[in-house]
């Protein structure tokens, strides 16, 4: 195995538990766990014997988050750390035989054969040429130049860039990416995985590989806290990292006797919030065209529910000539409902003062009063309910 690296990591003065935010849930709540004294400012750079006269230790202090429990260091890494980074395992027979595990499970599951994936921090190019074999076409994305070179060499593409999510990565969108043992050096963590998602196309799938803070626990392994890694992941903490930014996760794993936090996900392609200006504009159409059509017809409309749902689409809706709201609450029935000032009814009014359609608002107790419409009453009137659009009964 050869590591090497050229640049140090800066010293962070002690950050005060009461001002430190937590850099995964933002809570102002760390809490210091542990002092590493006299540790390595660099665990990757063995020393020339020149080096060896400016050489001095630091103090490494681990903090947890009161909050979501995210163990981190509140230090960043010096500028142009990653820029001639190296540090390999490709020349280990057994990460040999994992990698190519791993990457044919990945292209097997997401059904990415023959589809563009892109590697993030891809090194020498090692799990690139094991994603190959699986019969996905890759690109690799590294900053370090000495890396680089090596991946470049073995006739892989691979772009000199750190990911961001202001920059157009080159060859996006792509269908899949990999991302293995980066996200542990990443101070903007949702920066990085925001930058991710704008590379993918809609759903598309991802492999993260970390170092298992539950191995290190568990172990009692100080030793696996270290200036140049500044995230510490638990399985829950890396799930929350992606959940926060739009990825469904569908499984964390432990792997490579369990030094390795595997995690599968895919870009959350659900329904978005913003759609619903488009059901505001949609669903208020059909119930005011309803109303109109009744209206002209002679026939009056009512509604049934004065609880939230109903109130909002009356009063967001600016919702008219409606005869009265019907309410099974004894606690509304006498009072108007707010902005509309509709007078709201018990269900025996209907009896007394026919109605020709009902409006249900009350979503969750719907087909409680089709039934009472249709068979108690034996209303024969058009009943209509709320949905995505306004459906006719």
């Amino acid at each position: 195995m050869q590591y090497v690296i050229s640049e140090g990591v800066e010293r962070a003065e002690r950050t005060d538990k009461m001002k430190a935010s937590c850099r995964l849930c933002s809570q102002p709540v760390l809490r210091e766990a542990f002092t590493l004294e006299n540790s390595a400012r660099n665990i990757s750079h063995m020393l020339s014997s020149e080096e060896r006269v400016d050489d001095h230790p630091v103090d490494v202090t681990v903090y947890e988050c009161e909050a979501c429990g995210f163990v981190q260091l509140t230090q960043s890494l010096a500028p142009g750390f990653y820029d001639t980074y190296i540090m390999t395992t490709s020349f280990s027979p057994q990460m040999q035989a994992y990698q190519k595990a791993q990457a044919t499970d990945f292209v097997t599951r997401y059904g990415l054969s023959g589809k563009r994936l892109v590697e993030l921090g891809c090194g020498d190019g090692s799990f690139l040429q094991r994603l190959t074999d699986a019969d996905a076409l890759v690109t690799g994305v590294e900053p370090s130049e000495v890396f680089r070179r090596l991946a470049v060499e073995k006739g892989f593409h691979v772009l000199p860039v750190y990911v961001s999510p202001e920059r157009d990565l080159e060859g996006a969108p792509y269908d899949a990416f990999a991302c293995r043992e980066v996200l542990e050096h990443i101070l903007d963590i949702h920066g990085f995985i925001r930058g991710i998602r704008r590379a993918l196309r809609p759903g598309g799938a991802g492999l993260v590989q970390v170092p298992s803070l539950e191995q290190a626990l568990d172990g009692g392994r100080f030793y696996d806290f270290f200036p140049d890694h500044l995230n510490y992941f638990s399985a829950g903490t890396l799930r929350l990292a992606f959940e926060l930014n739009g990825f469904r996760v569908d499984e964390v794993s432990r792997g490579m006797n369990g030094e390795y936090l595997q995690a599968h996900v895919r870009l959350d392609t659900g329904p978005s919030a913003s759609a619903l200006a488009d059901s505001l504009r949609e669903l208020t159409f059909e119930i005011h065209r309803l109303i109109e059509h009744e209206t002209r017809a002679g026939r009056r409309v009512a509604v049934w529910g004065a609880g939230g749902k109903g109130v909002t689409v009356l009063s967001a809706g600016r919702i008219a000539d409606i005869a009265y709201i019907v309410d099974s609450d004894p606690n509304k029935q006498g009072r108007y409902t707010p902005v509309t000032h509709f007078p709201i009814v018990p269900p025996e009014r209907l009896a007394q003062d026919p109605i020709d359609t009902v409006i249900v608002s009350a979503m969750a107790y719907s087909r409680e009063i089709i039934d009472y419409l249709r068979n108690t009453l034996g209303f024969r009137g058009t009943i209509a309910t709320l949905g995505s659009h306004l459906e006719i009964v």
